[in-house]
Formats: structure tokens, C-alpha cells, sequence
């Protein structure tokens, strides 16, 4: 008796944990299913063709959801995996009407006449009242009389001549293959020629505009989506398409504004919450973000992109262990995926940075030479968060002072940062006795085509010297052109002492990435200069260089030429970065 109660009570344990987990998948069948259903109807092949899969993934005999992706595949002109789909219908129930009705309509559009009309006439007779099937056996039969009419006399007739298979079929099922195998151009060709067989098509239209993207062709990419929703103005695929070109683009505002209107009209879609949630994570909304690649895994447990959305979530946060397990999860549901397995092989970011420095000055008449030399150490301590310390030792007319300073910056949001800093000088001789500073730059303008972004900045310090004190504020703008290549500043310097003296000038500077490694630089400054305490006016010309051998090692060096009312003087800089 007491086994038999310890058996039954073991049980019912058993059927109490399996039971909520049971009822979870079975939801997450039911939504997808359902979900699939609709896309079908609304004629988002595509859309409705990978919900019905991930349904089946859960629960692979379901013959509903079998009938209901062989149509979707019929959509998208897929005749092998529509014939497929129906014939594991019928496998599992012998008897379903739609499942020998899709069958028919395989058959028929293969051009198989002789076996597509007695499955068409079967379902006829069994539901007289189906138009569809009705509508399908007149054009059989009509095809025949075709066939028939065009035939010898009766002594010497031919068989019927079959419909010719969709053309249209074959090549988007070329494109697919080829897009599959990542053989990008090869795609592109077939389904433009697809398009010029059928121009209005909108499953064309999208795959073509998602091709043009996966190449960059921006601009392509848009006009073919534009042109998809001329013909249907709310179809999602393309709403959906140009989400992701607006993401592809940089465009985060613009990507977030379309999902928005996206999820109002579709809010259970999985692609559009997935979507929403990949922007979530751009904008640093790290909470939105985890909620909506939650919400797509409860309904498909087996979503590679949400899985890699954590994984990136979670290295946004700094968790490099637990984003790599993610990456790890996906990369088995998508053996062959080139992207997630590049994640993978990332290095663990890098907090530590070293930033040394030497400038070494030469002075005219006779003056002799000042130098400068600094050594920085941040740390990391957040994405948005990061600390550092430096010490600075400047030699002058023989006399040498050493600075410490400390500083913070904060990034409140992918378009708002900001710092402070405080900086000390035991014993100054010319350098500030004591520093504080602050600043912050906001990108007023996103990245759009070859454009942006552009940023509004301004710096603000207060010195205080052995004999005077001196305000300077700073606002600047900062703009990219050539695809983010080139970057172009202006800055304007107002300086002010603590007896009202005034100074004000302007520094101008470009930046040039030649390539993803290497960047040159080069300027002109019109600005006052703060020289132990005293507001001197300089022109300066100055360019420089910057090399990332590696990826935690980059080597810089500069040149500048500096006219002051009493010397001039030429300056030769070197210095390097090193993360760690």
C-alpha cells in the first residue's frame, strides 16, 4: 500500500511539472498555426510559409498545419514542397478533401493533366458545393477539349498536350537555392528574370528588394519594396523589408518609426516583435529589448535570429559567457550560418586601454625646447560607463610640472553622452594650480545613404593658475560624409580671465579613413592659447596620422606649426593606444 501511494504520489508530481510545460508548447503551437493561417490568407506567402514550418517543428503531424503550408509553398510558386507538404497530409489522413484538392492544383500546374483531374473530380463529388474544386475540374476539362480540338482525326488523334509548367516556379526556386547558398548575384538574376515574366508579383518584387539589401544596394533595395507596396499598400514582407534596410542604413529612428507602425497593425507577428526588439537593443533599451526576444522564443523556442539578438543583448551588457552559450544555441539550429559563427569567434571585449603620449616642442629664437609627455589608464566599467586616469609631465624654460587628472563619461543614450573631469597640479609652476571641466554631445542628425551623422558638442573648463583664472567654453559640430569616411569639424573657442579679458578664435579639422585601418587628419586653429595663465593668440596648421596594426594596438603621430606674437614654435607628437 505505501509503495503504491509513493508510485502514485511520484506521479502526479511528474504530470504537475510536465503539465504547465505541455500547456506552453501546445499554446505555442496553436499561435503559430493560427498566425500562419492569416498570413496565408492575407497572401504573405513567405510569412506564412516559415510561421507553418516552425509549427510543424513542434508538432510534425499536424495535418492542418501540412495542408495549410502546402498552399502557402503553392503562393510562392514552390511546387516540390507544396507536393510535399500535401502528400504528408494524405499520408496521415488518407481522406482530407483540401489535402487532394492541393494536390490536384500541384499536379495541374506541373502538367500533369491526367493525374491532376480524377484527384479534382474526387473532391468534387464528395463536396458538390465547392467552388474551388468545381472552378479547378472546368479547367481541366477545358484544357483537354483544348488539347482535343487541336488533334488529328479521331483514327489518328494524339493524347491531349499538358499544360506547360509555371515558368515563373522554376526560377524562383533557382533564387531561392542560389540565395540560400549565399551566391548573392546568381539570385538576383533569376528572379529579375522572374520579374519580367510576371511584373506585378509581390513575392518577386520583395525577394529581389531583400537581395539588392543583402548587397548593399541601399537605394535599389528601397525601390523594389516601394514598388511591391504601390501594388499592395499594406503588404507586411515589404513593410518588414524596409525595417531592416532602415537598420542596415544606420537609420535607428527611421527603423524605429516604420516597426511601430508595423507591430500596430501585426502586433503577434514574430518577425516584426524580433525587429523591434534588434532596434530595442540599437537604442540601448536594453529591458524593451529582452522582453521582445523573450516574447518570440515562447512562441518559437527555436528562433536562431532571437537567440542571437540575446547573445548580443547580453555582450551589450557586458556578459561575453552567457552571450557566447546563446551564440551557441543558435549557431545548432543553423549549423551553416557564416554571421553567428563570426560572433563566436569575436575576442572578449577588451575594458583596459592604455593611451601613452610624447610631444616634443621646438621654439624659434633661440628658446630651446619644451616637452610633453602623458600616460592615460581607462577602465570600462559598463558599455554606457567608463573611468580613467592621467598623468601628465610638461617641461618649460626648465621648469617641470607633473598633473593628475580624473575623469568619467557617461553615455545616456546611443545619441546623448556626456563627461566631467577634475585635474590637480602639485607645486605649478605654469600649469593650472587645479582643473574642472565638462562636456556633452548630442547626434542631432542619424546616419542616411552617405550622410550623417552629426553630432552638436560643447566643452566647458575652468583654470585656475597661480595668477589668474581663466574660463573657456567650446561648442563644436561634427559631421560625416562619404558614407561615414570623412569627418568634418568647426569649433569656436571663447576664452575669458578673471579680470575680463577676452579671446575668441575657431579651429577647423577633417578626418579621412582611408582605409578601415588606417586614418590621416589635418586642421587650422585661429585660437587663443592658455600660456601659464595668459590668454596668447596662436595660428596653427596641423596634420597627423593614425594606424590600427591590430585590434588592441593602434600607433599615432603628428606635426603642427604654431605662430605666436613672441616665438613660433613646431611640434612632433607620437603616442599609441593599447586595449587590454
Amino acid at each position: 500500500m505505501r509503495r503504491g501511494r509513493c508510485a502514485a504520489l511520484a506521479a502526479c508530481l511528474i504530470l504537475a511539472i510536465a503539465a504547465p510545460q505541455g500547456a506552453a508548447q501546445a499554446q505555442a503551437v496553436d499561435e503559430l498555426y493560427a498566425s500562419g493561417v492569416r498570413a496565408r490568407q492575407a497572401q504573405h506567402f513567405d510569412e506564412a510559409a516559415d510561421l507553418l514550418r516552425r509549427s510543424l517543428a513542434l508538432k510534425p503531424d499536424n495535418a492542418d498545419a501540412l495542408v495549410q503550408l502546402g498552399f502557402a509553398e503553392l503562393g510562392r510558386y514552390n511546387l516540390p514542397a507544396a507536393r510535399e507538404a500535401f502528400s504528408k497530409a494524405l499520408s496521415l489522413a488518407p481522406t482530407y478533401r483540401d489535402a487532394s484538392f492541393g494536390m490536384a492544383e500541384v499536379e495541374f500546374r506541373s502538367g500533369n493533366l491526367d493525374a491532376a483531374l480524377p484527384l479534382a473530380e474526387e473532391v468534387s463529388r464528395a463536396e458538390p458545393g465547392n467552388a474551388d474544386a468545381s472552378t479547378l475540374v472546368a479547367n481541366m476539362r477545358k484544357a483537354q477539349r483544348a488539347g482535343s480540338n487541336k488533334a488529328k482525326p479521331a483514327t489518328a488523334r494524339k493524347k491531349p498536350r499538358p499544360p506547360r509548367p509555371d515558368p515563373v516556379a522554376g526560377l524562383m526556386e533557382e533564387g531561392r537555392r542560389s540565395r540560400a547558398a549565399g551566391q548573392l548575384p546568381e539570385a538576383e538574376k533569376a528572379y529579375r528574370r522572374a520579374l519580367r515574366l510576371a511584373p506585378k508579383n509581390t513575392d518577386i518584387l520583395v525577394a529581389i528588394g531583400f537581395v539588392a539589401g543583402f548587397q548593399q544596394k541601399f537605394d535599389e533595395a528601397g525601390q523594389f519594396f516601394d514598388q511591391a507596396l504601390a501594388i499592395r499598400p499594406r503588404l507586411l514582407d515589404a513593410r518588414l523589408g524596409k525595417v531592416r534596410l532602415a537598420i542596415w542604413q544606420g537609420d535607428v529612428p527611421r527603423a524605429r518609426t516604420m516597426i511601430d507602425d508595423v507591430l500596430g497593425t501585426a502586433p503577434d507577428n514574430v518577425e516584426a516583435i524580433a525587429l523591434d526588439a534588434r532596434i530595442s537593443l540599437l537604442e540601448q533599451d536594453y529591458t524593451r529589448a529582452e522582453q521582445s526576444f523573450q516574447r518570440v522564443l515562447a512562441v518559437d523556442p527555436h528562433n536562431a535570429e532571437a537567440l542571437v539578438g540575446i547573445g548580443d543583448l547580453r555582450r551589450a551588457r557586458g556578459d561575453d559567457g552567457a552571450a557566447r552559450e546563446a551564440y551557441r544555441q543558435a549557431l545548432a539550429i543553423e549549423p551553416g550560418s557564416a554571421d553567428i559563427a563570426q560572433r563566436l569567434a569575436a575576442p572578449p571585449p577588451r575594458k583596459w586601454r592604455l593611451d601613452l603620449g610624447r610631444e616634443v616642442s621646438d621654439l624659434t629664437d633661440g628658446l630651446g625646447d619644451w616637452t610633453d609627455s602623458s600616460a592615460g589608464l581607462a577602465y570600462r566599467l559598463s558599455p554606457r560607463t567608463m573611468i580613467s586616469g592621467r598623468t601628465r609631465l610638461a617641461t618649460r624654460f626648465g621648469h617641470t610640472d607633473v598633473q593628475i587628472e580624473g575623469r568619467i563619461d557617461q553615455a545616456f543614450s546611443p545619441a546623448f553622452s556626456a563627461y566631467a573631469l577634475a585635474a590637480a597640479t602639485s607645486d605649478a609652476d605654469f600649469l593650472a594650480r587645479y582643473s574642472i571641466g565638462a562636456g556633452a554631445s548630442w547626434q542631432a542628425v542619424a546616419p542616411a545613404k552617405a550622410f550623417g551623422p552629426l553630432s552638436l558638442n560643447i566643452d566647458a573648463r575652468y583654470d585656475n593658475f597661480v595668477n589668474a583664472d581663466v574660463t573657456t567654453i567650446s561648442p563644436w559640430v561634427q559631421a560625416y560624409v562619404l558614407d561615414g569616411r570623412l569627418g568634418l569639424s568647426a569649433r569656436w573657442v571663447h576664452a575669458q580671465d578673471d579680470i575680463g579679458t577676452r579671446a575668441d578664435g575657431y579651429v577647423l579639422r577633417a578626418d579621412l579613413a582611408v582605409t578601415p585601418h588606417f586614418n590621416v587628419f589635418g586642421g587650422y586653429a585661429d585660437a587663443p592659447e592658455i600660456s601659464d595663465g595668459t590668454l596668447v593668440p596662436t595660428r596653427t596648421v596641423f596634420g597627423g596620422i593614425s594606424w590600427d596594426v591590430s585590434d588592441p594596438l593602434t600607433l599615432r603621430a603628428s606635426i603642427a606649426h604654431e605662430e605666436r606674437p613672441a616665438f613660433d614654435r613646431d611640434m612632433f607628437d607620437l603616442g599609441l593606444t593599447a586595449r587590454f
